[in-house]
């Protein structure tokens, strides 16, 4: 919160962030589709056979997307993208842009990662985590660039992620089950592909 305080009343280019909404619809629907839906595909490595669905599993979902957009996606983003990658974007191309502050991006997160240790975290699991971070900063940054640098879609995704993620990991002790993070891994991998192709053939094409 602090850093995201500090980003936001000495660096402008954060408030033109926050004020810009004029991505598409279309951007908007495929961030919070893209958030959503991203964990959930973790079920393909489960050894579960039940989908953490219902009526209060989606009540639950909603609630904590909701409160999610006040809290850790909104502050986070304004650091990393509205702060971070607006600044090396002004040196530096949207491929690289991306790939810097995704680098940065799963550094942050190595305090996370060192807490779920200490809270008996298999290191098999962890292991797969800076690699998740590190596409999912990749598809954050893409869709920054493919939102006119405006935050709100990257807030959105980034709150419907760690919403689902939630749901599902909390569901049958998956939280330790390794093959769940690996399909997470790959689909979130193909999902950054894609999206960093779009972002950077579309700056290539506005240049």
């Amino acid at each position: 919160l602090v850093p995201a305080i500090y980003c936001f009343v000495v660096y402008p280019e954060c408030r033109s962030s926050l004020r810009k909404v004029n991505a598409s619809w279309t951007l908007y629907l495929l961030a919070i589709a893209t958030g959503l839906i991203l964990p959930l595909l973790s079920y393909f490595g489960s050894h579960y056979s039940a989908f953490p669905w219902g009526h209060p599993v989606a009540i639950t979902l909603v609630r904590v997307f909701a409160v999610n957009l006040c809290l850790s996606p909104l502050w986070e983003e304004i650091v990393w993208r509205g702060c971070f990658l607006k600044k090396v974007r002004s040196f530096s191309s949207a491929s690289s842009g991306i790939f810097l502050s995704s680098v940065g991006w799963t550094i942050w997160h190595g305090g996370f990662i060192a807490y779920l240790y200490s809270e008996g975290i298999p290191v098999e699991v962890l292991s797969v985590l800076p690699f998740i971070y590190f596409c999912l900063g990749i598809i954050l940054g893409s869709v920054f660039e493919m939102g006119n640098n405006g935050l709100w879609p990257c807030v959105l995704l980034h709150a419907g992620f760690d919403a689902a993620t939630l749901i599902y990991f909390r569901s049958f002790d998956r939280i330790f089950e390794l093959s769940s993070y690996i399909a997470e891994l790959i689909f979130t991998t193909i999902a950054a592909v894609i999206l960093f192709r779009v972002a950077t053939r579309r700056n290539r094409g506005s240049v």
